[in-house]
């Protein structure tokens, strides 16, 4: 959406459910963050710190992302399970990056891309058509079991999976206006349908590709440095209910009391700061009358003018060395230099076009590194294609990172 009101109106159809205080006292998200880590999660890294076995995490992170988006989404019994079903993720990651490279056209000259569609002229392969409409029947499908759950029951059905209510799912639904009731035009059903699942295919893809990147780039940081990770266990000792390999029960800490951790928040602000997911330009269209914008005067109406989060972490005078990971840079800070960075920080954007899952992805990165490097140590196999690519939303080259675990003492 160009026009920032009809931007801003369906934003503020869902942005209550993804605020930090919804989502610390939501107990569908602590039901979520409670199954996934200790029923999902974990048990895979047992497995494999059992058999010596690596693992390429990359992937781990992108299936345990996308777990608990479309959990908080659609669900515990409507959303994925990649974590488990490691074939349909394999698939489906295989479907979503096959189409990367081919944004372009679509995104940037939609209108030139349907003409030459209509003189025979594909600048797009069939592939990648298949592959949007595959991925997009698997996002309706989710809309459509999370439909039949809301529309039978408001309580979570009584099978042995775990439920959860579809959150997002729910909220949006009913914002949206819809047909009536009495209606029985199926096409404005279908086009009501249509329209949310449109909308939260938007942000079951950014919700678990953003988050698996940063996760990997932290991971990859974190295996290079030994005591770092030992200093980063004693902190999350302190957790209570712990989630050290001697805790007997299954429960998870607050997420109030990992944000009160200043090491863990450190490692992912300065993780954000220097492997930023989405490191590329953010357009935005100047008003209808001259501007003036970062000491550029009279800048023309209706000109696209863009900031990079690459190119704003960088800025030397406010972040010395900027190209080396230093997450004491963000413990060492005084208040005014703390501002000052944030002020700089564009890993999640900003203003009324700020990625509305900022909150609910700082919030499962946390748990997600916390139940890691209270159990785990990791250390690097194979890390070959670890620079990040030259694109608008950036992973590894190599689209892997092969990791070893092993149990701490």
């Amino acid at each position: 959406m160009a026009n920032s009101k009809p931007h801003s109106a369906r934003k503020r159809l869902i942005s209550n459910v993804y605020s930090k205080s919804h989502l610390q006292s939501s107990q569908d998200m602590h039901t979520i963050s409670q199954i996934l880590l200790h029923e999902r999660f974990l048990p895979i890294l047992e497995s494999a710190a059992s058999s010596g076995s690596p693992i390429d995490v990359h992937e781990l992170n992108f299936a345990a992302a996308m777990d608990f988006i479309n959990a908080y989404i659609f669900g515990l019994e409507n959303g994925s399970n990649f974590l488990e079903d490691v074939a349909f993720r394999k698939h489906f990651l295989d479907l979503y990056h096959s189409r990367k490279t081919y944004t372009f056209w679509p995104q940037e000259l939609p209108k030139v891309t349907s003409l030459l569609h209509i003189l025979g002229i594909r600048v797009v392969p069939k592939f990648v058509d298949a592959a949007n409409r595959e991925i997009e029947r698997w996002c309706l499908s989710m809309c459509m079991a999370s439909k039949a759950n809301v529309q039978t029951s408001d309580n979570p059905s009584n099978t042995a999976t775990p439920s959860t209510r579809p959150v997002v799912y729910s909220q949006l639904a009913e914002s949206l206006q819809q047909p009536s009731t009495q209606t029985t035009d199926k096409s404005a059903s279908h086009e009501h349908d249509l329209a949310i699942a449109s909308e939260l295919l938007d942000e079951l893809a950014a919700g678990h590709e953003t988050s698996g990147i940063t996760l990997t780039y932290l991971m990859h940081e974190l295996s290079q440095r030994p005591n770092l990770q030992a200093n980063l266990r004693e902190e999350l000792l302190t957790l209570s209910p712990s989630l050290a390999p001697s805790s007997a029960q299954t429960n998870i800490p607050s997420s109030r009391a990992l944000d009160a951790l200043p090491l863990l928040h450190a490692l992912l602000l300065e993780t954000l700061r220097l492997h930023a997911a989405i490191p590329g330009p953010q357009p935005r269209v100047t008003p209808s009358t001259p501007t003036t914008l970062a000491g550029y005067d009279n800048i023309p109406p209706h000109t696209r003018v863009s900031a990079l989060a690459y190119t704003l972490h960088r800025n030397a005078t406010v972040f010395p060395d900027p190209l080396a990971w230093k997450p004491e840079r963000w413990l060492e800070a005084d208040k005014e230099q703390k501002e000052e960075m944030m002020r700089w920080f564009w890993a999640f954007g900003s203003g009324g076009r700020m990625c509305i899952g900022s909150n609910f992805a700082m919030q499962e990165m946390k748990l997600l590194i916390a139940a890691i490097y209270t159990n785990f140590t990791t250390s690097i196999v194979d890390d070959d294609g670890i620079e990040q690519e030259d694109a608008y939303t950036a992973g590894p080259t190599g689209n892997r990172l092969i990791l070893r675990f092993e149990r701490v003492d």
